[in-house]
């Protein structure tokens, strides 16, 4: 049962890069004239990286009946809607702003088809992918992360050399095909080996000696504080009240980390890493303070990252409790290592949340509120010991 549960695995990895690997997009546009007969009333989609203080840039294009197009940008600090003029240049789509426009990143672009629901955004040296949108087939995608992640976390848990592979094969062999994609967003690339090293770092305390040492479940606990830091520090950086809000929220969950030394792997078949003092509180707090981040930050990513913290959630939760910290580095590395082998298939089935100025002031707020009283339990809770130990002695 075990050798055919891995056959099935190593086939649809398999068959995972065959699909990404097939992807390329030509060197000379296709015919314009063939799309945009149609363009009207659709709409199309597009994440860029931004420049440092940016975050990511979400885009999405609503073509009207005539030639109009309602232009939606957002992305750290910046949440606008303008109506826009479209038109075709040659072979070529163009965007126009109005004279006083606040979004003005189409001006002078070239846009041009290289596929038949792929536009390729290119001006100055500088480019991305915008996509046509389906509706029904993104909020699939939201659903299949969800499940998929869920059962990566099972398997995981159930099959020894599946984290292995994942976690200590796969990020190498994949290096050339991850860099072929041009993602050049430094978070991303640090995000992406940090989770994947704490997940390799948890399959050691899951399955060798190396459990039993204090630095390891130190380290543990470190790997968990470092992701936090590092967005928190990509919070602070934006210097908007939301974000400084919730970036507060993240230092907040750090210094309420409590008990990493408890850290083992226990004697169950799966031989799961536990951390008994991992409260549910902790957690629920934490995963605020997590989906305000990437919804202030990477708008275009927060309806997946949410089922990616949920698929983490709901095991420790439901399934086995104390097991949150090895089912969030095992969901998050492997939404990672997809994102980075299909960026195509995150881009083009973007859910967007509702977002405005006040709903991001309120879900920055949200965040500070409820990691505030997280830490006031917390204190509070270990001053009461402290009291009690003090008076019996």
């Amino acid at each position: 049962m075990k050798l055919r549960v891995k056959q099935i695995f190593s086939t649809m990895f398999a068959m995972l890069l065959m699909l990404c690997s097939s992807v390329s997009y030509a060197d000379d546009a296709l015919d314009a004239t063939s799309h945009l007969d149609n363009i009207q009333g659709q709409v199309w989609q597009g994440t860029r990286d931004g420049k440092p203080g940016e975050g990511s840039l979400f885009y999405r294009l609503e073509f009207g009946s005539d030639d109009t197009v309602q232009v939606i940008k957002q992305s750290g600090g910046f949440n606008h809607s303008e109506i826009q003029h479209w038109a075709l240049s040659g072979h070529d789509l163009t965007i126009s702003s109005q004279p006083g426009a606040l979004i003005t990143d189409f001006d002078g672009a070239k846009i041009s088809f290289v596929e038949a629901e792929t536009m390729r955004f290119s001006l100055d040296g500088d480019g991305f992918n915008i996509h046509k949108w389906y509706q029904n087939r993104a909020f699939g995608h939201v659903l299949l992360v969800l499940i998929g992640l869920m059962l990566l976390n099972e398997l995981c848990r159930r099959f020894k050399y599946s984290n292995y592979l994942l976690w200590f094969i796969l990020p190498i062999v994949l290096i050339p095909l991850w860099s072929s994609y041009g993602v050049t967003y430094w978070f991303k690339w640090v995000k992406l080996y940090s989770v994947v090293g704490a997940a390799a770092l948890f399959t050691l305390i899951r399955f060798t000696k190396i459990g039993d040492m204090k630095w390891a479940k130190f380290g543990a606990a470190a790997f968990l504080a470092i992701n936090i830091s590092e967005a928190v520090m990509q919070d602070f950086s934006m210097g908007n009240l939301a974000n400084i809000l919730n970036a507060i929220g993240g230092v907040l969950s750090i210094i309420t980390l409590a008990g990493w030394a408890q850290i083992f792997a226990d004697k169950s078949k799966q031989q799961d890493m536990i951390w008994p003092a991992m409260t549910t509180f902790w957690i629920i707090a934490y995963d605020v303070w997590n989906i305000v981040f990437v919804y202030l930050n990477f708008p275009g990513s927060a309806t997946a990252q949410m089922m990616v913290l949920i698929a983490a959630t709901l095991p420790a939760l439901f399934i086995k409790k104390g097991t949150w910290l090895q089912a969030r580095a095992f969901t998050l590395a492997g939404s990672f290592m997809y994102y980075f082998s299909c960026p195509f298939m995150y881009e083009s089935n973007v859910v967007p949340m509702p977002r405005n100025d006040e709903l991001m002031l309120a879900a920055g707020l949200a965040s500070f509120v409820i990691n505030s009283a997280y830490a006031y339990v917390f204190f509070t809770g270990k001053w009461k010991r402290r009291q009690a130990l003090a008076a019996a002695s």
